[in-house]
């Protein structure tokens, strides 16, 4: 091995110990007060697309525990403990993998709640009930937990210290379905929705809502922000999934394939990003969110938004062209 390669290896395994450790103790931090503020919050129980968020957080929180603590461990130590035991490196994939997918899928599913809600037509808005969002959670998860029990069945050791996919069949499915089911189907729907809501709020200038403060509209803002990012720390992971696809059956020598490895470390650490940051990007999306957060550590009464029915609409007419 040549000096060159093993620099960007041991260059790979420092980003993974010190960029990813902060990634872990950061969104660690965000996702359990999300937790417990989507939980606590009476004002946040009543809509079914926060039930959807408080699922994905809970998602979010065991990608980094079992996706990311893992590589850290590796980072500093140079042992993986997913590499001690084929159980650890089954269980490892298989629930980070289903983790992930419903996270992403809540997300998803709270998006077209806001969609639905931001529709002029009224009779969308009661389309997404807390029943039927109960509902939507567990199919999804069954479907994953089903979809991903290969992982938990092709995942294993076939050499000492390895953690891999042993069938080249499956390895090669494996990617194709990845790219889809992680990157282009998720950030595609969350993308539409996101910005069908926003067409929908920009079509309705004629109309003004009593208190800009109040529930509906914060979360929207909320989840349009996430949207956001989501796509963002998304997007370079998508591309190199792309890549890592299109050059699977070209042969590469250990010079590329450590440049590679490093590529994929900044990508991989990226993509781990999204499950960490949307505590910070409610923060800044909303001033009540904030408020909430700050009083719920001092023990303060809560600051609950206006309710959704508490509202007053008043409908503007457009003077006519002559």
């Amino acid at each position: 091995m040549s000096s060159a390669t093993k620099n960007l290896l041991d260059i790979a395994e420092y980003l993974f110990a010190y960029v990813g450790l902060s990634i872990l103790v950061v969104g660690s931090f965000g996702n359990l007060i999300n937790i417990i503020s989507f939980s606590r919050l009476t004002s946040l129980k009543t809509l079914a697309s926060s039930l959807f968020l408080l699922v994905s957080f809970i998602g979010s929180q065991t990608v980094l525990v079992l996706g990311l603590l893992t590589r850290v461990i590796r980072g500093f130590s140079g042992t993986d403990p997913v590499y001690t035991s084929v159980e650890l490196c089954k269980a490892r994939w298989y629930l980070r993998t289903v983790a992930g997918a419903m996270s992403l899928t809540c997300v998803c599913f709270a998006s077209m709640d806001r969609y639905f809600l931001s529709c002029h037509q009224v009779h969308r808005h009661q389309w997404i009930t807390m029943k039927r969002a109960r509902w939507a959670i567990f199919i999804g998860f069954c479907f994953w937990a089903a979809v991903f029990s290969t992982y938990a069945i092709y995942y294993t050791a076939p050499k000492p210290m390895s953690c891999q996919i042993a069938d080249p069949i499956f390895s090669y499915f494996a990617s194709y379905f990845n790219l889809v089911h992680y990157s282009l189907l998720p950030l595609s729907v969350i993308a539409t929705f996101c910005y069908l809501t926003w067409q929908n709020l920009g079509q309705q200038a004629t109309t003004y809502l009593r208190g800009g403060k109040r529930l509906y509209d914060q979360v929207t803002r909320m989840l349009i922000a996430q949207g956001i990012g989501i796509c963002i720390t998304s997007f370079p992971n998508m591309i190199w999934q792309i890549y890592t696809v299109s050059t699977q059956k070209i042969a590469k020598d250990a010079l590329r394939t450590a440049q590679e490895n490093l590529v994929n470390t900044i990508c991989v650490l990226i993509g781990f990003s999204t499950h960490a940051i949307t505590f910070y990007v409610y923060l800044l999306a909303s001033s009540t969110f904030r408020k909430n957060v700050k009083n719920m550590f001092f023990n303060r009464r809560e600051i609950t938004p206006m309710k959704n029915d508490n509202i007053a609409i008043i409908h503007v007419e457009q003077p006519q062209k002559l």
